[in-house]
């Protein structure tokens, strides 16, 4: 789920040929190395305590006990479970609601139907959408789809497979109008459009800055649009010339938010050869309007106020969607699954139900897959066997050279996911597991209240979901100050979704770009943005996606369910008025031809981690630090430099699970844990020089 639609739009991405190192990784160490100290140190005493030699056999050979609890039914919760029962580590995963995924979440009209191509495109993502599809970050995503289908075949599991078809994040001709201009405009003319933002057009910017000029090559540009080019040159350059450069730099404006930092720190002379004098003084900053041109043109309502490193890193996740093995192809290439992102956990939790889940090989052969790792030929290539014939690469992309896949037998069944049993209370008790220490858990299902004890526990809730609402009692006790301080300060953004179904899909003729997409319609308006289904071009009916952020997306869900929709109608047709859009809307049905997604009540208040200022040095080691001797780990997107996004879940699980072997000493196990699912995360790095 990411927070941006696409690569912030006035933004040039270099495009670097595939590499082994992942800027992201290389930001997550950098923060350890120059800011984690209190994390490093508490990790070097938790590693050298003692852990008594009952509990080092139950981490070190196969269980007949449950040696780790795990809060959440999330992708971290479920990750953290797949990796623990592919290492022989028994696991129980507690998720409070009736569905795994977390903030994974389809809406099916409850007129879908698959096997009809007039009511299979009736559905919509509530959460994550999309995933770049070549980014070395984000592959683990991928892998883990590969590992789990590879489980699922040998258990004659087929209906359960993970299969990715092609999401279209843009086109020439998805339609953009602001400012009430007289009609909407398409993308493919939209580089040259002041959008009404002039002063001349009723607008408030100097006309300077959205009158087309000249290069030196001739070609035509607005200065507007050159803006967060010059912001985020002088910090792309350093971090690709050097990481550890690049992120000291970075660093030192971590304290800025993006609002701050263009309205105080970077000057108008900082422009170079955009500058123009009409725009004022070299000395002078950006001024109010044309920072909320780019905030408005580029995010949502108030979100500038997030920190200025988290929206330069933004870059560095959006470079994965190009073609990495082709610096000359400038297309986009996303994923998503197909039939629904719901898919995905669901095949997690099959895989869990089962006594034996992914093998050593599975997992190698699905890092082979994917490019993770050079293949039997010692090159690395891309041709994963779960593609649709849309999602499949360009002819670009090598073809990768993977082991055969392994046989194996069939698994027995063993319940692991327990679903609707809510987690109230976690305490620690020093005395447990031969004084290694455990943790008690309270957890509320049907049948009443249960307590259960853990050597070990990952919690994986979104951050505001430690508000247990329960009388008298809280969900921690006990917590560090840090830690009980990072979990409150820790920043979410709300999200704003929904879904309208319509009589005929008049975005597209029928069949129309079937083979293309449409991409993002956007606009000023409260709804901000209507995606565009990437699917189901062929039927009559269709569904438009709303999806906004920030201010937009509290003050529209601040409404009513119906309200909402209203308001949302009201910008689709801003953005189609030769469309009797009320006309064509199948009419207001919840969970039929609607559903509206503000606060969800296990998402805490917020749909993903978005730091403010100052937070990644101060609060990102502390997120971290497992807590109580190494015996409760925190896990979630929050805890990962890829905030709103899977594989930053998928990350922080991977960490948690090491965080526990480290602590063991599990040699053989760590290493069985590299094989299987690779190094996908590297933040404890500092403590290995």
């Amino acid at each position: 789920m990411s927070y941006l639609s696409g690569p912030p739009k006035k933004l040039n991405l270099k495009k670097k040929a595939k590499s082994a190192r992942s800027a992201k990784k290389a930001f997550s160490d950098f923060i350890i190395k120059k800011h984690g100290s209190d994390y490093v140190k508490e990790l070097k005493k938790q590693r050298a305590k003692k852990v008594p030699k009952k509990l080092l056999k139950k981490l070190q050979d196969p269980l007949d006990q449950t040696t780790v609890g795990i809060i959440g039914g999330g992708f971290a919760g479920m990750y953290a479970g797949l990796i623990l029962q592919s290492l022989g580590i028994d696991c129980e995963i507690f998720e409070a609601s009736e569905r795994v995924g977390g903030r994974i979440d389809t809406w099916y009209s409850t007129n879908y139907d698959p096997n009809n191509k007039n009511k299979a495109g009736l559905y919509g993502e509530v959460g994550g959408m999309r995933i770049p599809q070549f980014s070395d970050d984000m592959l683990p995503v991928q892998h883990l789809a590969l590992s789990l289908n590879a489980v699922l075949k040998r258990n004659k599991l087929d209906d359960y497979l993970v299969k990715w078809r092609k999401f279209y994040y843009n086109s020439d001709v998805q339609r953009l109008r602001y400012n009430d201009m007289k009609a909407p405009i398409e993308a493919k003319d939209a580089a040259l459009n002041p959008l009404n933002f002039g002063v001349n057009k009723g607008g408030d910017l100097p006309m300077v800055w959205v009158t087309p000029v000249k290069d030196k090559a001739g070609n035509k540009y607005l200065p507007v649009n050159k803006i967060l080019d010059k912001v985020n040159a002088p910090f792309l350059k350093k971090i690709n010339r050097s990481f550890e450069e690049g992120f000291e730099y970075l660093m030192q404006f971590d304290n800025y938010s993006m609002w701050a930092y263009l309205t105080n720190v970077f000057k108008l002379g900082d422009l170079g050869e955009y500058y123009n004098p009409k725009m004022g003084k070299r000395s002078e900053n950006l001024s109010y309007n044309v920072t909320s041109y780019l905030e408005t043109m580029n995010v949502g309502t108030g979100m500038y106020s997030v920190s200025f490193v988290e929206m330069v890193l933004a870059v560095y996740d959006w470079t994965g969607s190009l073609n990495p093995y082709d610096t000359e192809d400038p297309n986009i290439y996303m994923v998503t699954v197909d039939k629904g992102m719901q898919n995905f956990p669901e095949a997690c939790r099959q895989v869990l139900n089962l006594d034996q889940g992914v093998l050593p090989e599975d997992g190698y052969r699905a890092q082979q897959l994917i490019g993770m790792i050079p293949g039997i030929n010692g090159k690395q290539g891309y041709s994963p066997d779960n593609l649709t014939p849309a999602a499949i690469a360009p002819a670009s992309v090598p073809k990768a050279a993977a082991i055969p896949p392994v046989e194996g037998s069939p698994s027995g069944r063993k319940e692991r996911v327990f679903m609707n049993h809510r987690v109230t209370r976690v305490d620690y008790d020093p005395k447990l597991f031969s004084k290694h220490g455990g943790m008690k858990v309270t957890i509320k299902n049907d049948r009443g209240t249960q307590h259960k004890e853990f050597p070990y526990v990952i919690s994986t809730l979104p951050n505001g979901a430690y508000l247990s609402g329960e009388l008298k009692t809280n969900f921690f006790d006990n917590l560090s100050f840090a830690k009980t301080r990072a979990i409150r300060e820790c920043n979410y953004m709300p999200s704003f979704k929904a879904f309208l179904t319509f009589k005929n899909q008049f975005w597209a003729k029928l069949g129309e770009r079937r083979d293309a997409g449409l991409g993002v319609g956007t606009s000023d308006r409260s709804n901000r943005q209507i995606v565009y289904p990437s699917y189901g071009y062929d039927a009559k009916e269709g569904v438009l996606q709303i999806y906004c952020w920030a201010q937009d997306a509290e003050r529209l869900g601040a409404l009513s369910d119906k309200e909402r929709v209203n308001e949302c109608l009201k910008g689709i047709q801003f953005l189609y008025p030769e469309v009797d859009v009320y006309r064509a809307f199948a009419g207001y049905d919840p969970e039929v031809t609607t559903k509206t997604w503000f606060w969800d009540n296990h998402a805490g208040g917020g749909a993903f981690a978005l730091f403010a200022p100052g937070q990644f040095k101060s609060l990102y080691p502390t997120l971290l630090t497992p807590e109580f001797n190494g015996c409760l780990n925190i896990a979630g997107e929050c805890c990962s430099v890829h905030h709103g996004w899977i594989v930053g879940a998928l990350d922080s699980a991977y960490n948690a699970v090491n965080n526990i072997l480290q602590q063991a000493g599990a040699t053989q196990k760590i290493a069985q844990l590299k094989k299987t699912w690779g190094s996908l995360s590297e933040p404890d790095v500092a403590l290995e020089d």
